[in-house]
């Protein structure tokens, strides 16, 4: 039995999908492969039949997942000095796993790949311990890369198998999976990374893939042509596949294409599976890393690094002058420019003509650090981090060389080529920045590389010229989200650019939805806005308002504990109706030091406020409980004079386990650490944090201070990080900066450098407002709304015609994609007054889900997907109304079946709910017996196609059906076991005489026929691995040819033309089968 998502889909429209999938996106894969030179020299593409033997795919078992012959053939090319022994040895290392974990596994072996592994010794040169590569990174030629489509492997501990559509293999080793899908289904890849995520047993449930597959796995492929992604192993939602839509080094133009541009598929392969393009990804690329919430997870960088880092080296290379080598790489904030950077170092370390350089980073983010420290050693690097500029001189005279005394200008004199990192907040720490000296000549040499993280940002200026004096050969390149004119200034030209509207595109971030408020602080509990200072940004009369309100500057207002307190309660009403019923997070970013300690309480008093309310009147089912312990904490510098009140919040482990528990989820606690949990809920800063500093689960900034120009682009973008159920991220400003953003970011003063003016615009149009949401919710509910109607639905209540909607799979796909878009909608709005128009339509529609469910086995219409949010408004709403939505589909079994159906009003939509209930109880049962049940599938589509149009009839005979597969467990089995050998009693009934009756004699002969064939299955399938064994399935076939040639079965009708038909179709049914089989007594 093949498990499979496509199995769901049964009957003409599935067999025509499944030909649509092939025609239109497996086969131009494959095809663009041999383009791209997959058929050349020592590669192969093979396209496999769905019965196949394992012969075929170079292996003697669908248990192996590794091409043996090919590994062994690779192995001696690339290690032709091997002896057998030898290569015995280093296959098994290959090949054998631990007890561990799939990623641990998938660790390690990435880990021999590119490091390889070691004999004792090399018996041609006698050099002991001697390195073994799997791949030939330095000559790809010398590598042999198989595409094998349908690749048929066995489910470990069952009689199943699974078929991806293609495998991707290096050397025999499987180092990638392709799931293809049809354009024409709706949900496409999500159902193709559902898929994968089986074939990986990663959904919680065992026995339904096989692991062994994806320990080798690099990369997983989802495609439908239009729309192709990829992930690895780690990668469990669509929010993080992500596509790759520049072919580089080719352009979009070098690729085949009609009028139109390139497919996403075409994009795809030609930029990630181009044979140096795969090599680089593995080699170069491809990193372990650790996410905000402490779990391990694997990365493939994105074509905007690949393309950035391939230009950068590139230029290093090409480049005559320090200034030619250099330049500006612009990709936008939480484009993963410290990730760029890493990988870049690792290009350089391959490179013979760069790998002697000396790279300096300048940076302020420790996670930089730490992730050039996790992956240094793969690449051979030695990183040593600058805590200080100058060196700490001993009593003695002589230089520390401790690790916390590690100097700047000690690392930067010497011409080791290490990775030096300056860190700016350490030097900030210890007073260094700012203190006016002057660095000497350092080091003249041509061989170091600059690179500046954030280059724009003001505090780097002296320490940037300081270090252009003590390098003057050096080459610079900087690191920028929001370069300014003065970066531009500063380097020779851009090199690479990603934008924002790219990345919000690509989903690589999320767009910004900006809010503006507005403050009276003479009237605490003000709902509205205050006329006289409706914008405390604009320089417009602010004096005379500042005095009219009685502050008299706009720090003692942004500071006041009243107008604190005001808005704290704004922000909380929000944060608990729109961003803690998500799951997520909110930070505030105050106007002062001093103000976010006042925050603090002002926000906790606040969040007790909501709670009293919620315990009165709580509508939207809000987690009481959950919001009890939500805690906020703050994140400020500290000074050497700080009061008490202050000096509590700045201490640095304080800081960490607050930064910790804010990016895990509510109520998860710390893997590390599990006195640290998830209920950090706000986080308070004035500075700290406001730039790189990643947190997905934050979806809300409050902005409470004015900031300006580059570092206002920094913070309003925190909230814009990617998170599963994360439509938008939220920036609600008290100040009124969002009145004129276009003016606070081109602003300039005395410390900071303007922004780009030429680019604002871009950066401007990404941002959408309240409105943008309530316009998107006005299409999506017209949207959904028209199409109910042209389906002739004018009353949202009426059940049936919903049924008969329903009934068109097509029809109901569509309407369920519109569904969709209207709660995405619906979400991002809620619990806005806005949204009220639209509540009840919402609710309306999933009630009909929820009911539909009960009659239609399509998890689609179900609540999964929807936030945290609107499931438990509907949750609600469901059970006021006596739906209870986790009640399964009712069985054809169940003796109130034909009661329920009958309240259906009409004969459509009766006929609907019966059809659905077979197929969904085929679906489930069709292991039993699938002869029985395929021919059951097949009375469905024979009675569909014989009264078409006619459903009064088709309900009438799907009713006799119904009643035909519940009485099966009387029909007559004529003395046979009705599980373990009807089946075969019925593939022989209708190899041999169809679908005619028989006669008593035929019936006899048949019950013989069946009674020998099964003795031998009996005995046969005792053989411990029978189905693994490259001999045992060949001599069954042989024994039941044997069997069918008998002088007693040999006369009987088709019997001696259909033999090969019959024996593959006893096999097919003996293996899946083969448990019930062996406990037939």
């Amino acid at each position: 039995m093949i498990k499979s998502n496509d199995n769901k889909r049964t009957g003409e429209h599935g067999r025509l999908l499944k030909r649509h999938e092939l025609d239109r996106v497996e086969t131009p894969f494959l095809d663009q492969l041999r383009q791209l030179g997959w058929s050349d020299g020592l590669n192969e593409v093979i396209t496999l039949e769905l019965q196949q033997s394992p012969q075929e795919s170079y292996r003697s078992s669908f248990n192996e997942v590794v091409l043996m012959p090919k590994l062994r053939e690779a192995l001696m090319r690339i290690n032709p000095w091997l002896t057998p022994q030898q290569l015995d040895e280093v296959v098994t290392r290959m090949t054998s796993f631990s007890a561990g974990k799939l990623i641990e596994n998938n660790r390690a072996i990435l880990e021999m790949l590119l490091e390889g592994t070691t004999v004792d010794r090399n018996e041609q040169t006698g050099e002991i311990s001697s390195k073994v590569r799997y791949i030939d990174f330095n000559d790809i030629s010398n590598n042999a890369l198989t595409a094998i489509s349908q690749f048929k492997v066995a489910i470990p501990g069952t009689d199943h198998h699974i078929i991806p559509d293609i495998v991707l293999f290096v050397n025999g080793l499987p180092i990638g999976v392709v799931e293809c899908k049809s354009p024409k289904i709706i949900d496409a890849i999500p159902e193709a990374i559902d898929q994968l995520m089986r074939y990986s047993e990663q959904r919680d449930a065992e026995q339904e893939g096989n692991k062994e597959l994806f320990a080798y796995n690099q990369l997983l492929i989802v495609t439908s042509r239009n729309q192709a992604k990829f992930g690895t192993i780690t990668t469990k939602s669509e929010k993080h596949f992500y596509r790759w839509t520049d072919p580089y080094p080719l352009t979009v133009q070098d690729l085949e294409h009609g009028q139109g541009s390139p497919n996403d598929q075409q994009r795809l392969v030609a930029g990630m599976l181009a044979p140096q393009n795969l090599f680089d990804l593995i080699r170069i690329f491809t990193v372990f890393s650790t996410n905000s919430k402490g779990k391990t997870i694997k990365i493939v960088g994105r074509y905007q690094q690949f393309r950035a880092v391939k230009k950068m080296a590139a230029r290093l290379l090409a480049g005559r002058t320090p200034l030619e080598r250099g330049g500006i790489l612009w990709h936008t904030q939480g484009s993963g420019k410290s990730l760029t950077m890493m990988f870049l170092v690792r290009q350089m370390r391959l490179d013979p003509k760069l790998c002697q350089w000396k790279v300096v980073f300048v940076t302020d983010r420790s996670q930089l650090e730490s992730q050039l420290s996790q992956t240094g050693t793969g690449v051979g690097y030695n990183l040593k981090v600058a805590a200080r500029i100058d060196p700490v001189i001993l009593p003695d005279g002589s230089v520390s060389n401790k690790k916390s005394h590690l100097s700047l200008k000690g690392l930067l004199a010497n011409d080791s080529s290490d990775l030096v990192m300056a860190m700016i907040h350490k030097f900030q720490e210890n007073d260094e920045l700012g203190t006016g000296a002057i660095f000497p000549v350092l080091n003249r040499s041509d061989k170091i590389l600059i690179m500046t993280d954030e280059a724009h940002r003001s505090q780097y200026s002296l320490l940037g010229s300081n270090l252009a004096r003590a390098l003057p050969n050096s080459t610079r390149i900087g690191f920028t989200g929001t370069p300014t004119k003065k970066t531009e200034q500063l380097y020779r030209d851009y090199i690479d650019r990603y934008t924002m509207r790219e990345s919000i595109a690509d989903g690589v971030t999320l767009e910004i939805i900006y809010q503006g408020f507005t403050h009276n602080a003479e009237i605490e509990d003000s709902k509205g806005a205050d006329a006289m200072f409706e914008d405390v940004f604009s320089d417009y009369r602010i004096d005379e308002r500042l005095q009219i309100l009685g502050f008299g500057t706009r720090d003692a207002y942004l500071n006041n504990g009243v107008t604190i307190r005001a808005k704290a309660k704004n922000m909380m009403a929000h944060y608990v109706s729109q961003i803690f019923t998500g799951g997520f997070k909110a930070q505030i970013i105050a106007n002062s030091r001093e103000a976010a300690v006042t925050y603090k309480q002002a926000v906790e008093d606040a969040l007790a406020e909501e709670i009293a309310k919620l315990e009165q009147d709580n509508p939207n089912c809000i987690d009481i409980e959950k919001l009890k312990k939500v805690k906020a904490a703050v994140v400020i510098s500290g000074r050497h004079n700080d009061l008490p009140e202050i000096k509590q919040y700045t201490d640095k482990t304080y800081h960490d386990r607050s930064i910790t528990s804010f990016k895990l989820s509510y109520g998860d606690f710390d893997e590390d650490d599990n006195t640290i949990d998830g209920n950090v809920g706000v986080v308070i800063v004035n500075n700290m944090l406001t730039t790189g500093f990643d947190a997905p689960i934050e979806q809300v900034l409050y902005l409470d201070r004015v900031i300006i120009a580059h570092n206002l682009l920094q913070a309003i973008t925190r909230p814009n990080r990617v998170e599963d159920e994360k439509d938008y991220g939220f920036v609600v400003d008290y100040v009124g900066i969002g009145h004129h953003l276009r003016e606070a970011i081109l602003k300039t003063d005395q410390r900071q450098e303007q922004v780009d003016s030429g680019e604002i615009n871009d950066i401007i149009d990404s941002f959408g407002t309240t409105d943008d949401l309530l316009r998107t919710l006005v299409e999506s509910h017209k949207k959904i709304m028209d199409f109910i109607k042209t389906q002739g639905i004018t009353d949202l209540e009426d059940e049936d015609a919903f049924y008969e909607m329903f009934y068109d799979e097509e029809i109901r796909s569509k309407y369920i994609d519109l569904y969709r878009a209207l709660s995405s909608a619906f979400n991002a709005l809620q619990p806005a007054k806005e949204a009220l128009d639209f509540y009840h339509d919402w609710l309306a529609l999933t009630e009909i889900n929820a009911l539909a469910m009960k009659h239609i086995s399509d998890g689609r219409l179900s609540m999964k997907g929807l936030t945290p949010k609107l499931v438990a408004i509907a949750n609600k709403y469901l059970v006021d109304n006596g739906v209870d939505e986790k009640v399964k589909p009712i069985s054809i079994m169940a003796e109130d079946f034909i009661k329920e159906t009958k309240k259906r009003k009409t004969e459509k939509s009766r006929a609907a709910q019966v059809e659905h209930a077979i197929r969904n109880y085929i679906e489930i049962n069709i292991d039993e017996d699938p002869e029985l049940f395929a021919s059951f599938a097949e009375a469905i589509e024979q009675i569909l196609k014989d009264f078409a149009g006619n459903w009064k009839k088709i309900y009438e005979e799907l009713e006799k059906l119904r009643e035909k597969i519940r009485n099966r467990e009387h029909e007559e089995t004529y003395g046979l076991d009705r599980k373990a050998q009807m089946p075969f009693f019925r593939v022989f009934k209708k190899e041999l005489w169809g679908d005619a009756p028989l006669s008593e004699d035929e019936i006899g002969k048949n019950v013989e026929l069946t009674t020998a064939i099964f003795g031998v299955l009996h005995t046969e399938l005792q053989l411990v691995g029978f189905w693994e064994s490259a001999s045992a399935p060949i001599g069954l076939r042989e024994k039941i040819l044997n069997i069918l040639l008998l002088p007693e079965f040999c006369t009987l009708p088709n019997i001696v033309a259909k033999r090969n038909e019959i024996i593959s179709r006893v096999m097919e049914i003996a293996r899946a089968k083969h448990s019930t089989i062996l406990n037939y007594n």
